[in-house]
């Protein structure tokens, strides 16, 4: 599931476009699988998180969800270390006086908050909130966990 389909070659894989947080079209149980990696943290607030973590689970009776742990102590998205973790008006700062990561430098408020709301990183707490029938495993690197996976 992509907002966009994608082309796909392989005759046992289909691709299909729609919005995670919504999947009304699908019947329970429609997928033998559900593989997400790194997309939850993109559909915006707790409340988007709560909604795609329980169609999800509606969905697929099996499932793969990765994202990036908030206490890793670097912010994929932004490239920098420790970025997540200082307060919103710092980032916000931030981002309008350097590209960060994969964003571009914001050239005002607005694009900078627009930019912050991009990713909503998840903590292992939350994730277990999220997906409470499933195994929360921890994806290591250097003894810090780098990334949780939801997995049922």
């Amino acid at each position: 599931m992509n907002l966009e389909a994608e082309s796909v070659t392989d005759p046992h894989f289909t691709s299909l476009a729609g919005d995670a947080c919504n999947l009304k079209e699908h019947a329970d149980n429609s997928f033998d699988l559900a593989y997400s990696n790194s997309v939850i943290e993109h559909v915006g607030q707790w409340s988007n998180q709560k909604r795609m973590a329980a169609e999800t689970r509606r969905v697929a009776p099996r499932h793969f969800i990765q994202t990036p742990n908030y206490w890793f102590p670097l912010e994929p998205h932004f490239r920098t270390p420790f970025i997540h973790w200082l307060p919103r008006p710092w980032r916000a700062l931030i981002v309008q006086a350097k590209a960060c990561g994969f964003y571009p430098k914001a050239a005002n408020a607005d694009e900078a908050n627009a930019i912050l709301q991009d990713a909503i990183l998840l903590n292992a707490p939350s994730m277990a909130a999220l997906f409470p029938d499933s195994t929360i495993v921890k994806e290591r690197v250097a003894g810090l966990t780098k990334s949780l996976i939801a997995v049922r």
